[in-house]
């Protein structure tokens, strides 16, 4: 097995960095996750108001006003403003603005480890040392592990390849592709690069692994489709993030290989995202409803039995296989 206690990511420390307790830590990571895209969404939602069109919008609006006030209410229908908000959450414009509105993420997890924790970048596993190579493993593994898994729902037929799509809107794909970069980003910097390394201040390295995995599973549990089985599988997901951040020493990796799996599910195989349905992709892979266990249902793959087999095998590599170039550590 690796030596994880080995990596310099769990001794790195910053002179005159503070130090705050676990709970501190744990509202920190809570609240950027949670209020952050919650004040950030009304500029997607802005944004998909441009969309959908002013003079749609407004015909939207006041039907939705009209209807409460002939239902003798007096005020606004509730379920056409509902309507509204779901055509406007459901564009393609909305999901992209989404997306990119994790870059506030990033900058307020920023400031919180520099200005607040007063630490380094390199605390948190952000160095431009071995940036390109890092990445490139990250990219690979990120199409390998989704791949293996829509191949293996196909195999047993839980799900079934439909081919070349037609008719793909590569502009939007390629926004959708800046989007993942940011999101994957996003979501590494503030689970393994800000909170998993607050937590090696308090305690060793696999709790410290554990515990972030549980917390990246919470936040997915509000998800469309959502299972037992894919929140264990999201968490055995961030469990082999934090693992492979530790082993590297570098949270470059870990980024490109989210925003590799998060663009090769969704763009590539047309499948469902976490709970969000991918409208444009360069093939399509159908799920058979009955074997939902199996490919995961309107989850998307990552919710199924075919994912936890590919992660348990990514978390049996990690832990166990050698490093390639370097001497090899070995723990009893």
């Amino acid at each position: 097995m690796f030596d994880f206690s080995s990596s310099p990511l769990i001794a790195r420390r910053t002179p005159g960095e503070r130090s705050f307790r676990l709970f501190v830590d744990l509202l920190f990571a809570w609240s950027i996750a949670f209020f952050v895209p919650l004040i950030v969404g009304i500029v997607p939602g802005a944004l998909a108001t441009l969309v959908l069109g002013i003079n749609g919008l407004l015909k939207l609006l006041g039907d939705a006003v009209s209807s409460g006030m002939e239902g003798g209410a007096g005020q606004v229908d509730a379920e056409a403003v509902g309507k509204l908000t779901e055509r406007i959450s459901a564009t393609e414009g909305y999901r992209v603005a989404e997306l990119f509105g994790a870059a506030w993420v990033i900058a307020v997890t920023l400031f919180v480890c520099l200005a607040v924790c007063r630490r380094s970048l390199s605390t948190m596993g952000i160095e431009r040392k071995g940036v390109a190579k890092n990445y490139g493993v990250g990219i690979l593994l990120g199409v390998l592990m989704p791949s293996a898994v829509v191949l293996i729902s196909c195999l047993s037929r839980a799900s079934a390849f439909e081919g070349y799509r037609g008719n793909v809107n590569y502009l939007f794909l390629f926004f959708v592709l800046l989007g993942y970069v940011i999101q994957g980003a996003a979501e590494e910097i503030l689970i393994h690069g800000l909170f998993m390394t607050s937590l090696f201040r308090h305690m060793r390295w696999l709790p410290s692994v554990l515990i972030s995995a549980a917390l990246f599973s919470l936040f997915h549990a509000a998800n469309d489709g959502v299972t037992l089985l894919s929140l264990l599988n999201v968490f055995l997901f961030g469990a082999f993030l934090g693992l492979f951040v530790i082993r590297t020493g570098s949270l470059i990796g870990a980024a490109a290989l989210h925003t590799a799996w998060n663009f090769t599910e969704g763009c590539v195989f047309g499948c469902t995202v976490s709970g969000f349905p991918s409208e444009n992709s360069l093939f399509t892979v159908s799920s058979d409803a009955a074997r939902a266990v199996t490919n995961g249902g309107t989850f998307g793959p990552e919710g199924g039995l075919a994912a936890t087999m590919v992660m348990m095998l990514a978390l049996i590599a990690v832990l166990f296989l050698p490093s390639f170039g370097k001497k090899r550590q070995d723990t009893l």
